[in-house]
């Protein structure tokens, strides 16, 4: 038999469960924690979900907003047994993020050869095509597994969004890197490719930046931040005219998917260590 030993809901949960029952009451922050006793910092990073209050802070909080303190609580019974399909979906988000790595790393050089083709508007040399069709191939092979890590996200993190312009940024992209290589020994094809890709993918890429918004409340604003740069990089990308400026803004998109990829496989395996735990003997 298991033993159940009761745990308090983690955040962000607790935070949104707090702010939602605040609001239910029609209590301001500060009238809340004139009644707590305790200070408007603590409150606004509770509600926050930046940091873990103190068992007895919690009671008191929950006390004044007319809330039974067990409805919060769990049991490690329910979180011990973590499924071997969640564990495997969840291994395959810490390769996925160094896969990404890799391509991140692939991108620049790609994009040292499409500027230079962009640029000069000359076919490929005979001596660089081969390394130019190497790196294309590469790099549709680590999107691919970086981009699925996502995908294997929404299946544990159910995202719709997600789900679908995951799978279709995987395809779009098999199909450009194709399209690349056809068209990389004639400019003027190869620059109508260029455009086409820029509003395929500038579509895409505001599709995906509104489901990782969604993601907010799993990994708070992280996830936020993440989606709206995703949504600015698919703007720019479909003005066209923005399209180069915009792939600053996606790098920095890029390196945040990096690391929302690998704070939902901490997340997920329980092995994050995140600052708000530090924190817990901090505040209350």
């Amino acid at each position: 038999m298991v033993k159940q030993n009761p745990i308090i809901m983690k955040q962000p949960e607790l935070g949104q469960k707090i702010l939602e029952l605040r609001k239910a009451k029609g209590l301001t922050q500060e009238e809340l924690v004139e009644l707590c006793n305790i200070n408007v910092r603590t409150i606004q990073r509770i509600e926050a979900g930046e940091v873990t209050p103190r068992t007895y802070t919690i009671k008191s909080i929950l006390e004044v907003l007319g809330y039974d303190f067990k409805e919060i609580q769990h049991t490690t019974e329910e979180n011990t047994a973590i499924s071997p399909e969640i564990i495997g979906k969840a291994a395959f988000l810490k390769t996925a993020f160094f896969v990404g790595i890799v391509y991140f790393l692939l991108a620049f050089v790609e994009g040292v050869f499409d500027y230079g083709l962009w640029e000069a508007g000359e076919e490929i040399s005979p001596e660089a095509a081969p390394w130019y069709i190497a790196i294309k191939i590469g790099i549709m092979l680590t999107f691919g597994v970086f981009t699925f890590g996502f995908y294997r996200l929404s299946l544990i993190k159910p995202n719709m969004i997600v789900k679908a312009a995951s799978i279709l940024l995987i395809i779009a992209t098999c199909f450009g890197v194709a399209a690349d290589i056809y068209g990389f020994n004639n400019a003027s094809v190869w620059q109508s490719i260029q455009f086409s890709k820029a509003i395929l993918f500038g579509a895409l890429y505001i599709v995906f930046g509104l489901g990782l918004i969604r993601y907010q409340t799993e990994f708070g604003s992280f996830a936020l931040v993440t989606g709206i740069l995703s949504i600015i990089s698919g703007i720019a990308f479909l003005s066209i005219i923005l399209a180069i400026p915009g792939l600053f803004v996606f790098t920095i998109f890029e390196i945040l998917q990096l690391v929302l990829l690998y704070k939902a496989y901490e997340s997920i395996t329980g092995k994050s260590r995140s600052p708000k735990k530090l924190d817990i003997h901090a505040f209350g």
